[in-house]
């Protein structure tokens, strides 16, 4: 077991006794790895964690409350309220690893509080990642069906379709992450959490690529589109973050499973694209909605409508077309 850094990622299966022995030191004052403090770059890592942290849960929350209760859902808007949630409760736990990694160096938490602490919020920080994950693969998708087959999507659509996808990835989402946590308090030893992420990686990474490259065709290659829609560019900005941002952090917890932790810089590295990236969304939202020219002052709530109600005129649209064909 490594005690560097986030400690062991993947297990609680040491007891007191355990790393009592390890270190062969009392528990409150270790002489070995803790001994020696953190590197100045884990801590500068770390403050930039926690003031990212707070930006993001000021701009995620301001979406989770403006599409729970200031605006009325549609398909999309489902979506994104829920990977608004996921990024919320990320955030959460990158904002309370920052702080306890902050505490921990310099000295103002006891080694066993640390690691258990640590090794305890791994599991809901997995928990939310993989929900954003698997929400934002369902918004890539989704959003290549709409554009591929607009008739289709806007009119023979499963009407609650959204909603039973969200609720499935939450509860997919956390059976894994329980399960995992139950496995590593029960001290068996089987790496769940490795063949998780390389099952995410496997499934997760050509999807959203293919979506990625999908939209960006349709997007910027297609001549007779003149207007470009604000919600296919939100989500194609959105996707090409998380393709660089977010999903580097899962190809770091496959090295550190490889090599046993070693390196804890490469970690903090890891959590910090994954901070900006659950950060960025609301940022994205904002940029694409506003007027590019307007000198007046536009309120949140005009930007994000401008781009979250677009889908359901949209919508209209497709409809009011079909019934004058008919």
């Amino acid at each position: 077991m490594s005690n560097d850094g986030l400690g062991s990622w993947s297990t609680l299966d040491a007891s007191g006794d355990d790393i009592e022995a390890e270190n062969g030191t009392d528990l409150l004052t270790p002489q070995d790895d803790f001994s020696h403090g953190y590197p100045i770059a884990d801590i500068l890592i770390s403050i930039f964690i926690l003031l990212i942290s707070i930006f993001g849960l000021m701009g995620n929350g301001t979406v989770v409350c403006f599409l729970g209760f200031s605006m009325k859902r549609n398909p999309f808007t489902t979506f994104i309220l829920h990977l608004a949630a996921a990024d919320l409760g990320t955030l959460i736990c990158l904002f309370s690893f920052s702080i306890i990694n902050l505490l921990e160096s310099i000295s103002f938490l006891p080694f066993y509080d640390y690691y258990l602490l640590i090794s305890i919020g791994i599991f809901p920080l997995l928990f939310m990642y993989n929900t954003g994950q698997y929400l934002l693969t369902a918004i890539s998708m989704d959003r290549c069906v709409s554009v591929l087959f607009p008739l289709w999507h806007r009119c023979h659509r499963p009407p609650h379709f959204s909603t039973l996808v969200c609720a499935t990835i939450w509860i997919i989402s956390f059976l894994l992450s329980a399960i995992d946590l139950s496995l590593s308090i029960s001290k068996i030893t089987v790496d769940l959490i490795f063949y998780q992420l390389l099952m995410n990686a496997i499934l997760c990474l050509p999807l959203m690529t293919l979506s990625t490259l999908v939209l960006f065709i349709k997007v910027y290659f297609r001549s007779q589109q003149r207007k470009k829609g604000k919600a296919v560019i939100a989500i194609l900005l959105a996707l090409l973050f998380f393709l660089f941002l977010a999903f580097p952090f899962t190809c770091i917890l496959l090295i550190h499973f490889a090599d046993h932790g070693e390196n804890n810089t490469v970690k903090f590295l890891g959590l910090l694209c994954s901070c900006l990236n659950s950060s960025v969304n609301p940022l994205i939202y904002f940029l694409v909605g506003r007027k590019k020219h307007s000198r007046s002052r536009e309120t949140l709530k005009v930007i994000f409508q401008r781009v979250f109600k677009e889908e359901e005129h949209g919508r209209e649209e497709v409809e009011l077309s079909v019934s004058l064909q008919i």
